[in-house]
């Protein structure tokens, strides 16, 4: 489709996630390293050693023990903060390994 008037890519973009609900999952899941410090802290941050996500089940690596109880304990309320920063549900559930 051709338009007559320049369009910015904001824009267009916008419109093609609006229209996109797989693809705005999958980009809201590419924003889950970029959010998960500011939600758990810097010293839990800095021994999370790998973040995954598979059907919608956010799986976290941790190197510490402490780090980890700590993540265990905090799951629910952390899955509701994730997705409250992500704008929408993105995981259903976290696991942490």
């Amino acid at each position: 489709m051709r338009r007559s008037e320049p369009v910015r890519i904001g824009e267009v973009l916008g419109d093609f996630v609006a229209s996109s609900p797989k693809f705005a999952l999958k980009l809201a899941e590419a924003r889950i390293p970029e959010v998960w410090p500011e939600l758990v802290g810097e010293t839990i941050a800095r021994c999370t050693t790998r973040l995954e996500v598979n059907n919608r089940r956010l799986f976290v690596h941790v190197a510490s023990s402490v780090a980890r109880n700590e993540l265990f304990l905090r799951r629910t309320s952390l899955c509701q903060a994730l997705n409250c920063a992500l704008e929408m549900e993105v995981i259903k559930t976290i696991i942490v390994k």
